[in-house]
């Protein structure tokens, strides 16, 4: 069953190929993020020579010296080697990387090791800071060149106890021994579920305790002012009932949290004495910030309106997202970042692709292209950092420090942004308010006028009706014929006088329910008796009967044959006279269904989508008001019958006029 002709949806082609070519690109971008993730995570940029990169530390250290460059490392897949077996290997078997040794998500045991050269006797014992503060065991031992043990050793690591750490603060640090001049060899045993990379640095007192100082000051002050314009965002979208402006906030607090316990604040403040508290900290609020970001760029690319399979898709993906917070703090934190975080970065770069169309179709919309600027910038660097954090790249230090820069310029561009959103949602509240007050005054004005023309309706109604009942009592001798008329007349007054009860009465415009005087009667005696009651000459109204005999329906007659009425009257615009020729149905035991057909020359597409609209009350043009009122009225009193009034096309010999009622 058709409710229109088919050629309505041709508008919708244009669109139509729009989506298909976004969801071609989707498919493209999906498969390159599948290809990627196959991949191995322990990319390194190329061995070199060992010996011959070996670190100067020259007395007195007076400098920072950065330990990475120096750094090889070796992978333990088995994670069953000891240190006598390490020391057993070979120089050959550690390899050592141009960039910052990364390694991704995974859970083999990485082993490091930095050759040290110490010139001259170091008077004051340096410290070494090993990070990110989040890997979770760091075990360092310190060995002389011709010894077998090592001369010093330390574990460090978000997982040991803030009571066993050397320092219990934001950092993981410990006092290198008063070292005299020779050659050492300093081995580093690190096992995580997070991103496992690895910066080395050796530290003189006064430069460690200002670098922390520093460090810990633009953490704290960044932390509590991005929380707290989170968690405003948050109050402010939830209070305007704006999806995006909450969500952000929720990415904002969440992101902000993230940077923080990356930057040690969870270890420098809590001082965690249970060994998965850091972890899980971390892996919930980062994962919450995936699952946000998720939500958040496909309610700002209108994915919902635009692809609807493809936004089904995202929720799907954000569930499964959400679901890793339960590993946090186990091995299966290693699977959502070998998987979850380079298919994340796949879908990033999508949305930028969906935002730069949509800007480039709508380029008027300055909004668009602020999105563009603000969310495609720091989405690049994210990107990358991303990556390198799932050792799918080489970590740099441009592509692990860039993000924060490029993330504070989101934040202070989308705080105007959101600014400008929340003035101009607020604005608008402030319209309908002004818009609802005054719809408001209207209605109550309508009522007002409708009850005044209730009774103005009611006095000519029944001055009609008395009339007609006088004129039949002194008229009783004459012929039938003017007796036959009068009883119409009577009989439509008394029909009028019903309807005005029923739909200018003000108990009905405040309850919007019908008034119905109901009975049982039988479909086909009505349909007979209406038949002949409004049949005249030029609008003839023949009624077929369709195996339906003994069929009843409980319905207010006088209500009925109105509806009844104007389906016909609307079919009868096309018709010219013809007979209009209804057909009655029992399609079930406890259905009737009425066919009223509805055809002729100039019934085309666009009459036929008027008819809908003004029948279903959709959007309406001018030419549809006309009728508007009439078909819309009958749809009211069939679905106060418990019925209904469908529009079935019958191809090329017009349409159908289909009311259904219940059966008794």
């Amino acid at each position: 069953m058709k409710l229109i002709s088919d050629k309505f949806t041709q508008a919708k082609t244009t669109a139509s190929a729009g989506n298909r070519l976004l969801a071609r690109m989707a498919f493209l971008i999906l498969l390159a993020a599948m290809a990627v993730t196959s991949t191995p995570v322990h990319a390194q940029s190329g061995a070199e020579d060992v010996g011959k990169n070996r670190a100067m530390v020259a007395a007195p250290l007076n400098d920072t010296i950065d330990l990475t460059p120096h750094v090889s490392s070796y992978v333990d897949a088995t994670q069953s080697l000891g240190l006598q077996d390490i020391l057993g290997l070979p120089q050959s078997a550690f390899e050592q990387t141009t960039a910052i040794p990364s390694f991704g998500y995974t859970t083999d045991i990485i082993w490091h090791q930095v050759q040290l050269g110490i010139e001259g006797t170091l008077a004051q014992s340096p410290t070494i800071e090993v990070g990110p503060s989040y890997l979770n065991f760091i075990d360092l031992y310190l060995f002389k060149a011709d010894q077998g043990e090592p001369i010093w050793q330390v574990k460090l690591g978000d997982n040991i106890p803030a009571s066993e750490r050397p320092v219990a603060g934001t950092a993981q640090l410990a006092s290198l021994p008063v070292l005299e001049p020779g050659e050492y060899r300093l081995i580093i045993r690190v096992e995580s579920n997070s991103a496992n990379l690895l910066r080395l640095k050796l530290w003189p007192a006064n430069d460690l305790i200002a670098s922390l100082t520093t460090r810990n000051v633009a953490t704290n002050i960044f932390f509590g002012l991005i929380v707290t314009l989170g968690l405003a965002y948050l109050a402010l979208g939830l209070m305007l009932r704006d999806v995006i402006v909450a969500t952000y906030g929720v990415w904002v607090a969440a992101v902000g949290t993230t940077v923080a316990i990356v930057n040690g604040i969870a270890l420098g403040v809590l001082r965690p004495e249970l060994p998965w508290i850091n972890d899980l900290l971390l892996g919930v609020i980062n994962i919450i910030s995936y699952c946000g970001t998720v939500l958040l760029w496909m309610h700002i690319v209108e994915l919902r309106k635009r692809m609807l399979p493809l936004y089904l898709f995202g929720i799907a993906y954000a569930c499964v997202i959400f679901g890793f917070v339960v590993s946090s703090t186990n091995d299966l934190y290693t699977v959502f970042g070998t998987y979850i975080v380079p298919s994340h970065s796949a879908f990033m770069i999508l949305m930028c692709v969906f935002l730069a169309i949509r800007a480039v179709q709508d380029w008027r919309n300055w909004l668009n292209w602020a999105y563009l600027i603000l969310l495609v910038l720091p989405t690049g660097p994210a990107v990358l950092l991303q990556l390198s954090h799932s050792g799918l790249i080489d970590a740099t230090p441009a592509r692990l420090e860039l993000h924060q820069f490029t993330l504070l310029f989101h934040l202070t561009g989308m705080a105007i942004l959101m600014a400008a959103r929340l003035s101009y949602l607020d604005q608008e509240r402030r319209v309908m308010t002004i818009r609802a007050a005054e719809t408001t005054n209207l209605v109550e004005e309508q009522r007002n006028l409708i009850s005044m023309l209730s009774h103005e309706f009611r006095t000519p109604l029944a001055v009609i009706q008395r009339s007609s009942e006088m004129l039949m009592l002194r008229l009783k001798n004459h012929r039938g014929d003017v007796l036959e008329r009068l009883q119409r007349i009577q009989l439509q007054a008394r029909k009028l006088a019903r309807l005005v009860d029923v739909f200018l009465s003000k108990d009905g415009i405040d309850t919007h329910d019908l008034s119905l005087e109901r009975t049982t009667v039988q479909i086909d005696r009505f349909l007979a008796e209406f038949a002949a009651q409004t049949t005249r000459e030029g609008a003839e109204i023949l009624v077929t009967c369709h195996e339906t005999a003994g069929a009843e329906v409980f319905i207010d007659e006088t209500l009925m044959a109105l509806a009844i009425t104007n389906l016909i009257e609307t079919s009868r615009r096309f018709a010219h006279g013809r007979p209009i020729h209804i057909n009655l149905y029992r399609p079930k035991e406890t259905l009737v269904e009425i066919r009223i057909p509805c055809s002729g020359d100039e019934l085309d597409d666009t009459e036929i989508g008027l008819i809908a609209d003004a029948l279903f009350r959709r959007d309406m043009e001018t030419q549809a008001l006309s009728r508007a009122l009439g078909l819309n009225i009958s749809q009211r009193i069939v679905a106060s019958h418990g019925g209904s009034i469908t529009l079935r096309d019958r191809g090329g010999t017009g349409i159908e006029l289909c009311l259904i009622l219940p059966s008794e």
